[in-house]
C-alpha cells in the first residue's frame, strides 16, 4: 500500500485486495491523519470483500468524501448482494481502465 497527502486529500494506491488486513492498515493509517476526502485506487486489486464495503459505509456516514479508481466487478455485485447500492451512491467511481 502507498499513500500520501494532499492538501486534506488523502491518496491510497492499494498492492493487494481490498479485504480485511488492508482495511485494518487503511484504518490504522487514518486514525493518525486529519483529512476529509479519501481516494483509494483498487487497480491492482481482484477482491473487494465485505469488510472493506463496512470501512466505505462507515466512512460515508462520517462524511469523508470517497473515490474508488477502477474498483473491480466484484464490488459492484457485493453492493447489490448486500442491497447498498443505494446506500454507497455518493461514493465517486473513476474508470482508467483496469490491468
Amino acid at each position: 500500500m502507498e499513500y500520501h497527502k494532499r492538501d486534506e486529500t488523502i491518496y491510497i494506491k492499494l498492492k493487494s485486495d481490498f479485504i480485511y488486513p488492508t482495511v485494518k492498515k487503511i484504518e490504522n493509517l487514518l486514525n493518525v491523519e486529519s483529512f476529509e476526502n479519501l481516494v483509494i485506487d483498487l487497480s491492482e486489486s481482484k477482491i473487494v470483500d465485505s469488510e472493506a464495503v463496512k470501512f466505505l459505509y462507515s466512512a460515508l456516514k462520517e462524511g469523508i468524501s470517497i473515490t474508488l479508481v477502477n474498483p473491480p466487478e466484484i464490488y459492484g455485485k457485493i453492493l447489490k448482494i448486500l442491497q447498498l447500492d443505494d446506500h454507497m451512491k455518493d461514493i465517486k467511481i473513476v474508470m482508467e481502465g483496469r490491468q
